[in-house]
């Protein structure tokens, strides 16, 4: 399968994405570019928050939930906003000059068209590269789960992130993403790796870029130089996108944290911060409050990064309203009094939300990896996990900071800078604790994940570097160019701005970005090797429809890979996740299923749990290789046992029927 034979289905994936958010956003009156790049926080929580109704009102879960939440949520922003638009602020209103203006507009319009697909066809191709072909899966240990959550959304026409948990056992999970593959796969028949590879480029090369270069262009005006840097800047980092669909796989992560920027941008403009104008503080606030179901339901820990960073924000907007009070009415209760109410309000609200939204303390079991000193340097050059230095990146970034020192009203930014490198270096190199528990515990002390939060604050400092040394290398070239004729000087100073986009494109997707796509892409090879399913044990999964019926429950070491049967071939698997509970009975099955024609109780529990088949992929496990030879050993020797028939082989991939239990 190719990625041209691929395009109407990825089309139908942007569709999925994009669709509704872009008719709530036109409700709302935003505008063009904040449309763009709202839409899909929009449309990730109408998914998801229909995923969790039409369960509810016992409806099954495809496109159709979707449409109606659409629907009742493009009322609803209409009858909020329709008296409050009629009354718009000035930036929202076409006056006679932009009637004449209309041809520079269009230019404009052209050129941030431009740079936001040279950002997608940059980090498109890098995904594409990693993934290799449209049907390849990521080898990894979450990955049973993700695949498998999918098939089980299909299969029980529920996808709720109340009952898609009860897969494994367990409660509330996170099912956004989940959620938007099911969708593509209902829309277009794909199969499921097929399906999640076409979204996971549609959120990548699509919703992070969107999502970034309108942060940067609330951080320093809708301006060409802006866009363009932050455009680039959007690719430039190993950190992320590529290192959620390396590590883990953690796509719900990849999903909540591509949508982490605009989210961030729209909390700045609710604040009143940022130099972006025309969207309005009541209509920024109206898109966040769209904006945090679906974060939240992408990722909880999204959510928490989005009250990290927006914290120095707030403290700093908050400072300036107690010094303005202060200004107004002197030292007084309204002025004082007040402030320190919503201070410790707020406060108090932030530490309950802290200590509250976060995994169980057993879970955060991730070790440091480094020393503090290193993990600060990781964090300069933007190189986390262990990747090289991306020099380039460093270099504005460092050129930010240096200017952002000078600027007191933009102080709040280094804050979140410092925030985002505070969290990283806590993971990566503070030994477990209270301390470490209480910083990092919500993103299970993993550096991975924190690792991956640095691109959404180091990205806005670096493009007020990129920005501001822009300015300053045209103040430059206009004194070597003010007295050529105006056509000249235009033409020099475009093309002096085409160069240095070129320049800083070819310099960021070297080193860092290269080693990031390389290892992302190990994970993605079906070999005799692989670490989940090999080249055999495929082949073995695609015939596995032709030996067992429909409904059939086949028992395997979901360790080996056998346990993703349900996801790529459609047939149950007793197991559904490496991690999941363990249905009563099952261990007798692993531990004793080859004693089958000497021990009636285990053909008691095969009969109960309706179990006809075993796939027998050996010892080899994700994350331990064959260092385990000492467990399923239930599972081996089977037909030399007598307790099963072998009715189809690959290699060293088996599968058997179980015949000794009648």
């Amino acid at each position: 399968m190719s990625w041209w034979s691929v395009v109407p289905e990825f089309i139908m994936a942007v569709v999925i994405l994009f669709g509704p958010g872009l008719l709530i956003g036109v409700s709302a009156g935003l505008g063009r570019f904040a449309l763009a790049a709202l839409a899909p926080g929009f449309s990730v929580t109408v998914i998801a928050v229909s995923a969790v109704l039409a369960d509810f009102a016992g409806i099954p879960w495809s496109i159709w939930p979707v449409v109606l939440g659409t629907f009742l949520c493009v009322v609803g922003v209409l009858l909020i906003c329709r008296g409050w638009l009629e009354n718009r602020p000035p930036g929202f209103r076409r006056s006679r000059a932009d009637v004449r203006l209309w041809p520079v507009k269009w230019s404009v319009t052209l050129s941030v068209a431009a740079a936001v697909g040279l950002a997608a066809v940059t980090v498109g191709s890098r995904l594409v590269g990693a993934f290799g072909a449209p049907e390849a899966f990521s080898q990894t240990f979450d990955n049973v789960f993700h695949l498998n959550a999918i098939r089980y959304i299909l299969d029980t026409g529920s996808g709720s992130a109340l009952t898609v948990g009860a897969m494994t056992g367990g409660g509330f999970y996170p099912t956004a993403w989940h959620d938007i593959a099911s969708l593509t796969v209902q829309l277009t028949g794909l199969p499921i790796p097929v399906a999640v590879n076409l979204v996971n480029v549609c959120i990548g090369a699509l919703v992070w870029p969107l999502s970034c270069i309108f942060l940067a262009r609330v951080v320093l005006g809708p301006t060409l130089a802006a866009t363009w840097v932050a455009a680039v800047l959007s690719a430039a980092f190993g950190a992320f996108p590529l290192l959620m669909v390396d590590f883990g796989v953690l796509y719900p992560n990849f999903l909540g944290i591509s949508i982490l920027p605009a989210a961030f941008a729209l909390g700045l403009q609710a604040l009143g911060l940022g130099t972006a104008p025309g969207e309005g503080r009541a209509l920024s606030l109206i898109s966040l409050v769209l904006t945090l179901p679906g974060l939240a339901l992408a990722h909880p820990s999204s959510i928490m990064a989005l009250l990290a960073f927006l914290a120095p924000a707030a403290l700093f907007r908050w400072w300036l309203s107690l010094r303005a009070g202060v200004r107004r009415r002197g030292v007084s209760f309204g002025s004082v009094g007040i402030h320190a109410f919503v201070l410790l309000g707020s406060g108090f609200v932030a530490l309950v939300l802290w200590m509250t939204v976060r995994p169980p303390k057993e879970a955060a079991f991730w070790p440091a990896v480094e020393g503090p000193y290193h993990a600060i340097f990781e964090v300069i050059t933007s190189s986390a996990i262990g990747r090289p230095i991306s020099l380039a990146v460093m270099f504005l970034a460092l050129a930010g900071l240096v200017y952002l020192l000078r600027k007191p009203g933009m102080w709040w930014l280094l804050g979140v800078y410092a925030v985002a490198g505070l969290l990283f270096v806590v993971a990566a190199s503070f030994r477990s604790g209270r301390i470490r528990d209480f910083v990092t515990g919500i993103w299970y002390n993993d550096p991975p994940r924190l690792a991956a939060l640095l691109p959404v604050a180091i990205l806005p400092v670096a493009v007020v570097g990129g920005v501001e040394l822009w300015k300053w290398g045209r103040k430059q070239a206009l004194r070597t160019a003010g007295q050529w004729p105006p056509g000249r000087r235009r033409l020099f100073l475009h093309g002096g701005g085409v160069g240095l986009i070129a320049l800083l494109l070819v310099t960021t997707q070297q080193g860092n970005v290269d080693v990031a796509q390389t290892a992302a892409a190990r994970m993605y090879r079906v070999e005799a090797s692989s670490p989940l399913v090999s080249s055999d044990e495929l082949a073995l999964l695609g015939r596995l429809d032709s030996h067992v019926p429909p409904g059939a429950v086949i028992v395997g070491n979901p360790w080996n890979g056998s346990s993703l049967a349900y996801a790529l071939a459609d047939r149950r698997s007793l197991q559904l996740h490496i991690l999941g509970e363990v249905p009563p009975g099952a261990q007798l099955l692993y531990d004793r299923l080859r004693d089958a024609t000497t021990d009636p109780a285990v053909c008691d529990v095969v009969r109960e749990l309706k179990v006809g088949y075993v796939l027998d992929f050996g010892h080899d496990e994700v994350n331990f290789g064959d260092e385990r030879g000492d467990v399923f050993t239930g599972l081996d020797d089977l037909a030399g046992s007598g307790a099963a028939e072998l009715i189809d082989s690959q290699g060293t991939a088996r599968l058997f029927r179980i015949t000794a239990c009648g």
